[in-house]
């Protein structure tokens, strides 16, 4: 009963990177064709429409079973992620934040896979490293990993409070 204090926090930031993420999405469908590049912050930051019909830097983007496969992925992880979150105790906030950042980078990737077949990307950065172009939903994604990371670093470990 503790963890409905938590429900506003999810919705919002759930809602945030979902229609950030589907909107940006959409600007760069709309505006750029596919492949364009355009920077921005030259050389460091650009936008380059691309798509990703896999997972994480194109894994899986040949296979048959890929949208299936991600498909039943995505509906696991929104079941354990909601599920874990309504086990979180009032003092667990920083926790709830990064499950909400987790739950909506997945949900807008997932929208994507859902109307498109594959994931609009658009954001490069030039780092000297062989990085994939990403999008909101992997920024958000990526946010939540790390906060988790710092949880669990700091000696939380993964368990919902008692």
């Amino acid at each position: 009963m503790e963890a409905v204090s938590h429900r506003p926090l999810l919705a919002a930031v759930v809602t945030t990177v979902v229609v950030l993420d589907q909107a940006t999405k959409a600007a760069v469908r709309t505006s750029l064709a596919f492949g364009e590049h355009v920077p921005i912050l030259s050389p460091l930051l650009s936008l380059q429409h691309t798509a990703n019909r896999g997972i994480a830097w194109g894994m899986l983007s040949e296979s048959t079973l890929r949208l299936p496969f991600m498909t039943a992925v995505s509906l696991v992880t929104f079941v354990a992620l909601t599920a874990w979150f309504r086990r979180l105790g009032p003092d667990e906030r920083p926790l709830a934040w990064t499950l909400s950042l987790l739950l909506g980078g997945a949900l807008g990737n997932f929208v994507d896979r859902l109307l498109y077949r594959e994931v609009t990307d658009f954001i490069a950065v030039s780092t000297g490293w062989a990085w994939p172009v990403f999008n909101v939903a992997d920024v958000a994604i990526t946010v939540g990993l790390v906060f988790f990371a710092g949880h669990i670093v700091r000696g939380h470990g993964v368990e919902p409070a008692a």
